[in-house]
């Protein structure tokens, strides 16, 4: 039997597409997908999208501006300026040692902790001048001579505290005397460890906070600094009593203001 060539290719599709049939009924069979159609449709869905963005790549056109020359100066800023060092807080402490007391600032400003800014010794031996006790290492004043004496008391460290209170205060009046001064700039540290007795820190106390009258007089109050916010709305910076004042109004005397009364306490030297 004689077959013609378009009956040969029917037969060859047929033959085809009962093979066709027969693979995808064995794929459903076992689960598994033939995904090599869909990787070429995928191939060339990838290649038609790279050719769109080049081609939109190339012909895109992007507007800039270029300068038209280069400046002559280069531009520069000035420099800032430096802050008031009467405005920042000095960091003045005064340590206490056994035998000694340091007066020195962490700003650097007045003195260090390698250079202080003062240092007072040891005072208060027997037939030292005295006007009270806290005066005398033996804790005990004759009153009649005015001077130390022997006494049964255990001896305690005792210095010059009125030396103490006028570097402090020299400090206050050559950098606040007239001005404003904040009321941060009234703090303080005084720096001891644990053995020195309570009677010669309270000594350094009195000798931080306020100006200490002279040899043989009686201490009078100092005006204090607050944030007191009746104060700060009164027409007047000074209380009624004239114990309290608004700093931010009230310019610094040093003879009737305190000099730092804002006492911070640290427990020695690290």
């Amino acid at each position: 039997m004689e077959y013609s060539a378009q009956r040969v290719r029917g037969k060859t599709r047929a033959a085809v597409k009962r093979r066709e049939d027969q693979i995808e009924q064995e794929e459903m069979e076992s689960g598994e997908l033939n995904l090599i159609p869909y990787l070429d449709m995928v191939t060339n869905l990838m290649l038609f999208l790279l050719a769109s963005i080049s081609a939109g790549v190339i012909l895109v056109q992007i507007d800039t501006q270029l300068p038209d020359k280069r400046p002559d100066a280069p531009i520069t800023q000035a420099p800032p300026t430096p802050p008031n060092p009467d405005e920042q807080p000095l960091g003045i402490v005064v340590s206490i040692y056994p035998t000694k007391i340091d007066l020195w600032s962490a700003s650097n400003l007045e003195g260090t902790l390698q250079a202080p800014k003062a240092t007072f010794p040891l005072t208060g031996n027997v037939s030292d001048p005295c006007d009270g006790p806290y005066m005398c290492q033996s804790n005990k004043c004759d009153a009649d001579t005015a001077k130390c004496v022997v006494s049964t008391d255990p001896l305690q460290p005792v210095f010059d505290y009125r030396a103490v209170n006028r570097a402090l205060l020299e400090i206050t009046t050559r950098r606040y005397a007239g001005k404003k001064r904040k009321i941060d700039l009234y703090q303080g540290t005084l720096q001891a460890d644990g053995t020195i007795p309570y009677s010669t820190i309270v000594a350094v106390i009195a000798a931080m906070r306020c100006p200490l009258p002279a040899f043989g007089k009686e201490p009078e109050a100092c005006a204090l600094p607050t944030e007191d916010a009746n104060l700060k709305k009164a027409p007047e910076p000074f209380s009624g009593d004239k114990k309290l004042f608004d700093a931010d109004r009230a310019p610094y005397e040093p003879k009737t203001m305190a000099v730092f009364s804002d006492i911070l306490f640290s427990t020695g030297l690290e």
